[in-house]
């Protein structure tokens, strides 16, 4: 009689799928993709090449203080905070901080934007800097 055998064998694939759908990694990620935007956005104000596009010049004024940065409060305060398990938010609770990045004609502030976004898009290299940081985090948890 001709018998029938099966081998089960644990493969390699299965663990490492199960260890990308851990939280702790999509929490990792987010918040690697989150503290890489801030960079970009606190060394915007002393780097101009990092930031979105070119700031106006300041009205003529008796200021001798760098461009936006007064107390050092807006660029201090700018911040990562991981919301839930899809979203990460980087913000700065100044609260003339959107004026700055989006402008206002309302005040007659013109956009000085330091956060590296433009029409709801990351700018320069920052996207790529990103899809290789979590690609690097994804490999490592696959290992």
């Amino acid at each position: 009689m001709d018998a029938l055998s099966l081998t089960l064998k644990a493969d390699d694939i299965t663990p490492k799928l199960e260890a990308l759908e851990d939280p702790a990694l999509k929490k990792r990620m987010l918040q690697a993709a989150g503290t890489l935007v801030e960079s970009y956005a606190v060394r915007a104000f002393d780097e101009p090449s990092l930031r979105p596009q070119p700031w106006p010049a300041r009205k003529k004024s008796k200021a001798t203080n760098p461009l936006l940065i007064k107390s050092g409060d807006m660029q201090q305060g700018i911040h990562t905070q991981v919301q839930g398990s899809d979203a990460v938010k980087v913000g700065s609770p100044a609260v003339y901080a959107s004026a700055h990045q989006l402008g206002s004609s309302k005040k007659g502030i013109p956009p000085r934007p330091f956060f590296p976004m433009l029409d709801d898009q990351l700018t320069g290299s920052v996207s790529q800097e990103i899809h290789d940081v979590l690609s690097g985090i994804i490999e490592r948890a696959a290992e």
